[in-house]
């Protein structure tokens, strides 16, 4: 594909030669003369140097010393080049012979249902939804349009869907929340959870993560949420449009989090409470009490950035100081 219809495609421009001809899209330091690839900012030209690369999707003015598709946000558009270099293996609409469809299943125009599947009573799913070897889905579930149920992922009972959800595999959306009533002996009883799950469109999930159905109602995922890998959302958790949620994070039970929130891998947040719109929260912070103010948090305590730093600081003081008392407490028994 010529440069300059890979631009155009974009809804972009070109700037140099348009005629290079572009098979596909690598990293900077792997990119060969039949590749694209690119900078986000003028910072990072300097790593063009020893770049092989055909052409670059850079911001305006930043020299590249080759033909260029300039973008205001280069990292988005070069997502759109990727679609359109390496585009995604769709399978063919339709229902393998080994799948297993229970009655009164929905099937939208253009499904495509892969081998070992199972789909329970009653379930719905939309059109030109692909549902992959191996998934399961519960009885009475709603899948939207254009979504992608990857491998082995379980979509378990009476879970809503919206359009262009993409679970990933190992995914399990619709176990039981963990709720527990405790008695004096110690001992534990499980509470039944007669809920369900909610999410809406454009909701990603990663592989091996699991999101709770609820006790009583719903756990509800916004539009836009992106979830990464290994993330655990506990029932009744509420998550608002366009957060991102990084890899081994987890969010207890009944804590309602804002949009546009940012968590960051590993961090940890109670439950029964209250994230503000617009956290961000670096990795590994721990969540105990409620945020209500937009900013970043850190620690394990979750303190907010710069407060966060300057307690480290002072504890180092502290060491430093506490070395100093006893070096003289030292000198002064010897005197």
């Amino acid at each position: 594909m010529r440069l300059d219809e890979l631009a155009a495609a974009l809804g972009a421009a070109v700037d140099g030669d348009g005629a290079v001809d572009i098979t596909g899209a690598a990293s900077m330091d792997s990119a060969g003369p039949a590749e694209l690839t690119f900078i986000k900012d003028a910072k990072h030209a300097s790593g063009l140097s020893g770049c092989r690369a055909g052409a670059i999707v850079a911001p305006a003015g930043v020299e590249t010393g080759r033909p260029a598709i300039r973008a205001e946000n280069p990292l988005h558009l070069f997502s759109l080049a990727l679609e359109i270099l390496h585009p995604q293996v769709r399978p063919n609409p339709g229902t393998h012979p080994s799948a297993w469809i229970d009655e009164g299943v929905e099937l939208g125009e253009g499904v495509s249902v892969g081998p070992q599947v199972s789909v329970g009573a009653g379930a719905r799913i939309g059109n030109n939804s692909i549902i992959k070897a191996g998934a399961r889905i519960g009885a009475g579930c709603v899948i939207g349009q254009d979504c992608h149920i990857h491998e082995n992922a379980v979509i378990m009972d009476r879970v809503t869907m919206g359009d262009r959800c993409v679970i990933h595999p190992l995914c399990v959306v619709g176990s039981d929340g963990f709720g527990l009533v405790r008695f004096k002996d110690g001992s534990s009883r499980k509470i039944l959870h007669i809920g369900d799950v909610r999410l809406e469109d454009d909701v990603e999930i990663g592989a091996c993560s699991s999101v709770d159905r609820a006790m009583l109602g719903s756990t509800l995922i916004k539009k836009g949420v992106k979830i990464d890998n290994q993330v655990q959302v506990g029932h009744n958790v509420v998550i608002g449009e366009n957060t991102v949620i990084a890899g081994c994070a987890g969010v207890a039970g009944s804590t309602v989090i804002g949009k546009n929130v940012m968590i960051g891998g590993a961090a940890a947040v109670s439950d029964h409470l209250q994230v503000a719109d617009g956290v961000m929260l670096a990795g590994m912070t721990g969540v105990y009490t409620s945020l209500k103010e937009p900013g970043v948090y850190a620690g394990p305590m979750a303190m907010k950035n710069m407060e966060f730093k300057r307690f480290m600081l002072s504890g180092r003081r502290l060491a430093k100081l506490d070395a100093r008392v006893k070096k003289i407490e030292k000198e002064k028994e010897k005197d």
